[in-house]
């Protein structure tokens, strides 16, 4: 965030998101939309209401998650999910999660070791994912090309 901050990205970021334009996050993508992080005392963005908390430690979990796990869809028609099978593997890398106040905003989850998180939120034209598309091998790609086709219907809608 202090990074963004620095070069004064902050602004365009929420005015782009506050246009209605398709926005994609991944990774720390997802965690700066929300509104603090136990990563540190630097706020986020705030759009999302809810914090990124550390994993906690608990016996044989390894801390960061890095590799593939599975996602449990809870929004299983959001537009990132056409033409994926239910319960994909994705391939992640992090020891934070986000811990939404909402709910709603969740698209997916994934499990790591007992704890059940937030992998994805989906609200309107917002999505991001905690997990790596573009190192999570055919599903991801075909992940980049769903939200690539929002973007391009989006924009022949406003063209129309």
């Amino acid at each position: 965030m202090q990074h963004l901050r620095s070069r004064h990205l902050e602004t365009p970021i929420k005015q782009v998101i506050a246009s209605g334009k398709p926005f994609l996050g991944i990774c720390l993508g997802l965690q700066i939309l929300f509104e603090s992080s136990e990563e540190g005392q630097e706020p986020g963005l705030g759009i999302l209401a809810g914090k990124v908390r550390r994993f906690k430690s608990e016996p044989g979990l390894t801390i960061p998650q890095m590799g593939w796990n599975q996602l449990q869809f809870t929004q299983p028609d959001h537009p990132l999910w056409s033409d994926i099978t239910s319960q994909p593997w994705v391939y992640f890398v992090h020891s934070y999660y986000v811990d939404p106040t909402d709910s709603q905003v969740t698209a997916a989850t994934v499990t790591h070791g007992h704890q059940t998180v937030t992998a994805a939120v989906g609200q309107n034209n917002l999505m991001a994912v905690q997990f790596h598309p573009e190192k999570s091998s055919t599903l991801g790609l075909q992940i980049l090309s769903n939200f690539v086709s929002k973007v391009i219907s989006e924009n022949l809608a406003l063209a129309g």
